[in-house]
């Protein structure tokens, strides 16, 4: 694989990011306004989301609070902001926890940099993974010298603490001022969806919905385009090689040894599916021997014909060699006999880093399983994968494992489902094609403000490249 891989730390904003306080520190402030003869309303808050505190502090004179000065202004403020938040059970926004546990099992450091008090981004810390959050930089910073969002300041800071260079940094942001903190510090952005709606030419990409974001989407904004991604994994048959020919030739060359006739009708009813299944259809129609060893002598002529000579499809030659120079592994995927798709693979030792046969799976496509199990051969997330295939039960196998699939033409047309990305040729899918497509996300819809509930099972996904807009670099 790629020695190098993004991103180096993940950063995350506090209120509207991580936790949904903002609607409590409206409570709090209009309550703390109340208390000492002034107003505070929702346009107040929107006004003050994600900005200094100063900002707040001006605003509550101007609303009438006027008798205090500035530190005990601040020290009143926070003292019911606590009180507020230690009435209110917090809760990660929804996706959150699954994305910090994705970060924990990577090992990526973390900080949360926020404008409110340090202690508030700190007990949010504790609903993470245990030790998840190495740095917390909070508004007793800005008292040491580190100027508040939207100043940069306080995410270099991190960046420095963490040890990591900032343009190997991604945050998550929902603030006007926040993102525009995060991009002056040369930071890849993550736009959420919050109170204050964000330009869309500011930040690296908008998501609709906090539960959008995957550590497989982070890694795919990678400016340099180079971590997403981990694997290629390729059907066999009239993906990376024309040997349908070849298995055509065999099932006759087989039928006629019993006495039967083998159609073109014949071969297309065998298209994506096992060659057990052709076997059985020569059984029901009269052949002696049973499937197994049908199967083997259909095998072993179509290893014959290709062993001097395995037939790549135009295209896939070059797409190899990209993969190769990029460091990239591939897998064959297929339903095929494990005799013929290793007589393909020992001839492309420079790639094939692992083989799945439908003898090696319980369930061959179009279940899941065959491409969950290459996955795990090349030691890489699913959803860090894509697949290459020809066929509804190959493609429908990959994207219920969790990757996008690029469709190249077949034998038999593909009705087009979620997930599926079709070409018009082999020779389009290049490793930079690949890299727009993305790994598989949930298609939601932009919402307002963080989501309440977790992603209901099933929810349909598709590749982020055909649904979010990236600002790439």
């Amino acid at each position: 694989m790629s020695p190098r891989t993004f991103p180096q730390a993940v950063l995350f904003d506090h209120d509207g990011t991580l936790v949904d306080t903002e609607p409590i520190w409206g409570r709090a402030k209009a309550r703390f306004a109340a208390e000492n003869g002034g107003t505070w309303d929702e346009a107040d808050t929107l006004a003050t989301i994600g900005l200094p505190a100063r900002v707040t502090v001006d605003r509550l004179r101007a609303n009438g609070v006027t008798e205090l000065d500035d530190d005990a202004l601040i020290t009143g403020l926070l003292k019911v902001s606590e009180e507020e938040v230690r009435a209110t059970p917090l809760e990660l926004i929804a996706g959150m926890p699954e994305l910090l546990q994705e970060i924990a099992d990577a090992g990526l450091p973390t900080a949360i940099v926020t404008n409110a008090a340090r202690e508030m981004g700190e007990h949010t810390a504790t609903l993470a993974p245990e030790g998840l959050f190495d740095v917390v930089i909070g508004n007793e910073e800005a008292e040491g010298g580190v100027a508040p969002k939207p100043s940069p300041e306080g995410y270099l800071e991190a960046a420095r603490r963490l040890r990591v260079d900032p343009t190997e940094c991604v945050v998550l942001e929902d603030s006007p001022s926040g993102v525009a903190a995060a991009q002056a510090a040369g930071m890849t952005v993550v736009v959420l969806p919050g109170a204050v709606a964000v330009d869309a030419d500011q930040g690296t990409v908008h998501v609709n919905d906090h539960r959008q974001v995957t550590l497989s989407l982070l890694q795919w904004l990678d400016p340099q385009r180079s971590s997403w991604p981990k694997a290629v994994l390729l059907d066999h048959d009239g993906t990376a090689v024309n040997t349908e020919p070849e298995w055509a030739t065999a099932k006759r060359a087989v039928a006629t040894e019993f006495g039967q006739d083998w159609t073109t009708e014949d071969d297309h009813a065998g298209l994506g599916q096992t060659v057990q299944f052709s076997a059985q259809m020569m059984v029901d129609r009269g052949a002696e021997g049973g499937v197994q060893e049908i199967t083997e002598r259909i095998g072993a002529h179509v290893v014959d014909s290709i062993r001097d000579d395995v037939p790549l499809i135009p295209g896939i030659p070059e797409l190899l060699e990209e993969l190769r120079h990029e460091r990239i592994p591939a897998a064959l995927v297929t339903n095929a006999l494990a005799s013929v798709v290793t007589t393909t693979a020992a001839a492309l030792t420079e790639n094939i880093r692992a083989v799945v046969s439908r003898e090696d799976v319980e369930n061959p496509k179009p279940a899941a399983e065959p491409y969950q199990m290459a996955a795990e051969r090349l030691m890489c997330a699913a959803e860090d994968c894509i697949a290459l295939e020809d066929s509804q039960a190959g493609a429908q196998s990959a994207v219920a494992a969790g990757m996008p699939v690029i469709l190249v033409p077949g034998d038999k047309p593909v009705e087009p489902e979620p997930g599926f990305v079709p070409v018009e040729a082999h020779t389009e899918v290049t490793l930079e094609r690949i890299r727009q497509i993305g790994p598989l996300i949930p298609d939601l819809p932009r919402a307002d403000g963080p989501p309440e509930q977790k992603l209901e099972y099933g929810a349909t996904r598709r590749p982020a490249g055909e649904i979010l807009t990236v600002n790439w670099p």
